[in-house]
This record gives C-alpha cells, sequence and structure tokens, in this order.
C-alpha cells in the first residue's frame, strides 16, 4: 500500500516553496490497469529545491516480470528490460530519492496506483506522503487548454520535452516546469500542506539500468546526447564490469571510422544501460578511452597527422578534446605558421648574428621558410654586412634578390604582415553595428512578463470551481476515483457531490487518458 497525502500550491498564504524540496516522479508502465497486472517498467525521479536547483537524480528501467506489449508508447522493449532489476530490487533505492520531499507528478493519482501496487506485493504499506498534482495545479492557475504534459510544459517553458515518454525525460520537463511556477508565476505561490516526511527503509541494492531515450545527433554529436539523456547522480553506483566491456568494445566499433552513427548510438544506449551507466560515469569511460587511445598514439614517441585525425574525431564525439587539446593546439600553430602572411616567402640569412636569428625567427612564425642559396624562388636576403664580400650577396644582386639589413628586413616583413591581416570588405563600423542590434535584441526580450503570464486565472479555482470543471463532466460517464478528488482538494459542495456512490479504478484509468 503506498498512499498521498495530497496538498498543493496556492496563492493564499503559506510556507515558501523555494526552499522545499521536491521529488518529481514519472513511470512508464506496461499497461493502464495495476489491479489486472501492469507493472512499473521504468523509473524517474529528479530531486530538486523549489528554486530550481536540481539536487539529484535517478532513473532505472524496470524488469516487469510481464510481457511489454505496448512498446509503441513508451518505446521500451522486451529486450531491454531483460537485464534490469526488478522493482523490488530498487525498492529501497526508489524509497529514498522519494524521502524527505513532496513528491510531484503530472496526474499523480496515477503514479499512487501504481506505488500502492507494486509496494503491496512487498508488503509494506506507506502512507501520508505529502504529494503534489501538478495536473491540479496547472488547471487551478492557467486558463489553457489542454493541460497534457507536454503542453503545459511547451506553455510555461516555451520548449518541448526532448525525450517524451521516458520516465526521466518526462520528470525533468515537469520539474523545469514546477520552477518556473514557483518563482516566475505573476502571483506568489505558497505551499499549504503537510511537511516531508522520511520514508521507511528499505534494502538498497544500487542496481540501475538508465535508458538514454530520445537520442538525436544534435550539434554536439550522439554520444553527447546520449550522455545528457542518463541520471545525473550525485553518488553514482560502479558500472557492472562484464557489461561494460561490452559498451566498450562498441564504442571502439563504432569509432572505427571516426564518426558514430544513429544505429550505434542506439546499440550504445543498450549497453550503456546494461552497464549501469550514469552522467558522470559514461564521462569517465569516455575519457579513459580517449586517454588509452592517446597512449597508444604515443607509444612510438610521434604522433603522426593520421593518429592525430583519428584522435580528434574521437575526442569530438565522445565530448572529451580537452585532453587531447595540448596536440591539437600544437598541430594547429604548426599549421597556422606553415599557412601564416608569409607564406611563399624564402629568406636567405647571411650571417650568424643574434639579431639575424631573431629577425628569422620571426619570418619563420609566420610561414616562412629559410633558404640556404640564393635561387631563383628566394625573394629577400638579410646580411649583417650588405655591402660584404660573401659570394651569396654578389649572386643575390646578380638576380635582383633585395639585399636588407635585419632592421631593414624585419621593417619590410612586419610591413607586409599588417597589410595581409586587412580584409578588403573589413569595417570596424559595422561590428559595432551588430553589437548594438544584439544589445537592443536582448532588451526586447527582457521586457515585459513571459508569454504564459496572458494565461494566469485571475482567481486561483476552489475545490468546487474544479470539481465542475474538471471532474463532474466526467463523473456522468461512470466517476472517479477517491484519489483524484483528493488531488483535486475539493471541499463543502465538491465533497458532498463527489460521495455521491463508489468509482471504480477502471473508470478513472480511462478518465486519465481523457483529461490528462
Amino acid at each position: 500500500m503506498f498512499a498521498f497525502a495530497y496538498t498543493k500550491l496556492t496563492r493564499k498564504q503559506g510556507v515558501d516553496p523555494r526552499g522545499l524540496t521536491f521529488a518529481v516522479l514519472d513511470f512508464e508502465t506496461t499497461g493502464l490497469h495495476p489491479n489486472k497486472g501492469s507493472r512499473v517498467c521504468e523509473v524517474g525521479v529528479v530531486r530538486m529545491r523549489g528554486d530550481g536547483t536540481v539536487l539529484d537524480e535517478y532513473s532505472t528501467l524496470v524488469n516487469p516480470g510481464v510481457r511489454i506489449n505496448n512498446e509503441e508508447h513508451h518505446g521500451i522493449t522486451n529486450t531491454e528490460v531483460k537485464t534490469a532489476p526488478t522493482f523490488e530490487q530498487i525498492a529501497g533505492d526508489l524509497l529514498a530519492f522519494l524521502s524527505d520531499a513532496v513528491v510531484v507528478s503530472h496526474n499523480l493519482p496515477y503514479e499512487e496506483k501504481f506505488l500502492s501496487a507494486e509496494f503491496g506485493r512487498l508488503g509494506m504499506d506507506i502512507r501520508k506522503v505529502p504529494g503534489l498534482c501538478s495536473l491540479v495545479l496547472a488547471r487551478s492557475q492557467l486558463d489553457r487548454y489542454g493541460y497534457r504534459l507536454e503542453n503545459v510544459v511547451n506553455l510555461v517553458t516555451g520548449e518541448w520535452p526532448s525525450a517524451w515518454h521516458s520516465a526521466l525525460g518526462d520528470a525533468r520537463s515537469l520539474a523545469a516546469t514546477l520552477a518556473r511556477l514557483i518563482n516566475e508565476a505573476p502571483q506568489q505561490l505558497s505551499w499549504a500542506g503537510k511537511s516531508p516526511v522520511t520514508l521507511p527503509e528499505h534494502p538498497r541494492t544500487g542496481s540501475i539500468a538508465p535508458r538514454a531515450a530520445g537520442l538525436r545527433k544534435g550539434t554536439e554529436g550522439w554520444l553527447a546526447t546520449l550522455t545528457a539523456r542518463l541520471p545525473y547522480m550525485t553518488n553514482p553506483p560502479a558500472p557492472r564490469a562484464e557489461q561494460l566491456a561490452d559498451y566498450r568494445s562498441m564504442l571502439g566499433h563504432a569509432l572505427s571510422d571516426g564518426r558514430v552513427v544513429g544505429e550505434e548510438a542506439t546499440q550504445l544506449a543498450v549497453f550503456a544501460a546494461r552497464a549501469g551507466l550514469t552522467q558522470s560515469t559514461a564521462r569517465q569511460v569516455h575519457e579513459d578511452f580517449l586517454t588509452e587511445a592517446r597512449a597508444q598514439a604515443e607509444a612510438d614517441g610521434k604522433v603522426t597527422a593520421a593518429e592525430l585525425k583519428e584522435l580528434t574525431r574521437a575526442g569530438k564525439e565522445l565530448a572529451a578534446s580537452h585532453l587531447i587539446s595540448d596536440l591539437e593546439e600544437a598541430a594547429a600553430a604548426d599549421k597556422a605558421r606553415r599557412n601564416g602572411p608569409l607564406k611563399g616567402w624564402r629568406i636567405l640569412p647571411v650571417g650568424e648574428s643574434e639579431r639575424i636569428s631573431a629577425v628569422m625567427d620571426m619570418a619563420a612564425s609566420q610561414g616562412a621558410a629559410v633558404a640556404v642559396n640564393p635561387t631563383k624562388t628566394v625573394r629577400m636576403v638579410i646580411a649583417d654586412e650588405v655591402s660584404g664580400d660573401d659570394s651569396r650577396l654578389a649572386k643575390a644582386r646578380e638576380q635582383d634578390i633585395e639585399v636588407l639589413s635585419p632592421d631593414e628586413g624585419e621593417r619590410k616583413l612586419r610591413d607586409v604582415i599588417e597589410q595581409s591581416a586587412g580584409s578588403l570588405f573589413s569595417d570596424s563600423d559595422g561590428q559595432q553595428a551588430a553589437e548594438r542590434l544584439n544589445a537592443e535584441q536582448a532588451a526586447e526580450t527582457q521586457q515585459g512578463p513571459p508569454e504564459w503570464h496572458q494565461f494566469w486565472r485571475r482567481r486561483e479555482l476552489d475545490g468546487g470551481q474544479y470539481y465542475s470543471m474538471f471532474l463532474q463532466p466526467y463523473e456522468r460517464r461512470g466517476g472517479t476515483s477517491d484519489s483524484e478528488k483528493a488531488a483535486a482538494g475539493g471541499g463543502g459542495c465538491a465533497s458532498a457531490a463527489v460521495l455521491a456512490g463508489a468509482v471504480t479504478l477502471a473508470v478513472a484509468e480511462a478518465i486519465r487518458q481523457i483529461v490528462a
């Protein structure tokens, strides 16, 4: 058994919610009817403070012990959950993430009935856990249909959920929405209800199989998205060694041609779940992989251009370029030197003074090459004694090659460098105009309240109003569950009306699909 003490955020006086801890919860399930054998197949929790600070995350696939026949809804396959922990194995960890927090979900009664069924199988009886239904919150404060999670998220945050129908993805989207409602609402919302309570302890296994859902290449590559979809855990469990070896092998296979494609990313996500990877452990695996590859490339004392190219591609894919940045910087400096403004210049030094060496070093750093003899390709000779009797000077004059002193040569070379730095279309005023326009656009964006404020109800709905608008119409079709009425916070005439008869969970589940 698991039961919530339904509470709410209200415009009336109460506790400032910005200092409270919330546990935003979402399930993916094998069906809609836990009383008919439907089970939880994925859990996602985001622990956050009301001010929007994310404190911890938890996510795992769950082996439901029954066949999954609704894969089209959430994308979870029987293959994925085959090696995942059971609910009994994650029960202790889940309780720890829900403990000492207000539990939040979009249509909380739905999560409640699955929690009740799953913990009931374990013989556990947990009651009076403070809970907040964000569906009721949105309907009570916002006057805009529809109220499905994706619509509310988009209205309040301006974004569509990035990993839709994954437990952690939905929990993250709801957490971001809740933070906006608490911190940016036109009228301050207060917490009016039961304070967080410590939940009973249950043996913890730390066994997880997080799913990286909604993979996209994006601008940073497939692996960056895969890592971001995994849970951020402050105390992540160690990856499972055997499955981690499979992940590393697949990683090497995917990077063998220098790039990761979508099918390979999907396969890597399966191995990541089996290995129990989180954001931090996945990043560590990727960094170790690149470090080992670099050590292999440096084993012979030199990193070839081909090896650096492979390392650079892998570093970008693994989001670990910082581990080879020194190699890239050295190569970039060498390339910049070879393609500098004096590229194509061959300069012949005649003499061994420090002054000549300094000028030649400067010229070489800008792309010039050092000549040995005054051939036709030499463009300048720099000599300590311009009128000296060195045979190379005489030969240079015969070929009309300019002979200059170190100071004269440096001045001429710097003039060439400065001229090449300019662009035919360069205009400093244009840059300033662009900066002014950016400042104007930023100021315009900051002016005025967020767009969703226009849908803020003039008055929040009380229990009776909520009942007549959102519950009564569906009671005519068969009824609403007691937990739905509790979530709505109905009282007075609303309570009297809803006590008119018993209702079934099956009807409540149908209603969920209509109004959620």
